[in-house]
């Protein structure tokens, strides 16, 4: 019959196992007919903020290295992060390699509190897991949408607001 694109449903995992930070990132936004931004707000939190304009709109966060990443040396376990939505039932998650090849997964289940997902990087497949290039998080759709994302190492600058003018 022959090969079919399919995109593996990942509900959330087991929720004792540890976060796996990724190598240093600074996360940037791509978008098709959509604004996207992100708020980064510790080395291992952030929000991505969405608003498609029509329902053929598309966009997200995306971690894209400038070198290959190893996957099987960086995240030999597999990847576990945790994300939560107030808008999202479910969100589309990508892996991409240095020649462009797409594994393509969807989160399933998510709730307004923060759930883990685990993937065995068996589960991954069509890709050189040695040369990753961009891992990403889509949304897609009309309207506003948010996603919390922890998981890190994110670049992070600590905000410092103005002292007390009143002291010397």
């Amino acid at each position: 019959w022959g090969q079919f694109d399919f995109v593996v449903p990942i509900p959330p995992g087991d929720q004792t196992k540890a976060i796996t930070p990724l190598p240093k990132v600074t996360p940037s936004t791509f978008a098709s007919a959509a604004t996207v931004t992100n708020n980064v707000i510790s080395k291992d939190f952030m929000t991505t903020s969405y608003n498609g304009t029509g329902a053929n709109s598309f966009g997200g966060a995306v971690y894209s290295y400038t070198t290959p990443i190893d996957l099987t040396q960086a995240l030999p376990n597999g990847i576990v992060f945790q994300i939560d939505s107030p808008t999202l039932t479910s969100v589309g998650f990508e892996i991409k390699d240095e020649l462009n090849n797409v594994w393509r997964a969807s989160l399933t289940q998510m709730i307004t509190t923060g759930k883990k997902y685990f993937i065995d990087l068996a589960q991954i497949e069509g890709i050189d897991l040695t040369k990753v290039k961009e891992i990403v998080f889509v949304m897609t759709g009309a309207g506003q949408k948010s996603l919390n994302i922890r998981w890190g190492q994110f670049d992070f600058v600590v905000p410092i607001p103005p002292g007390d003018q009143t002291k010397a």
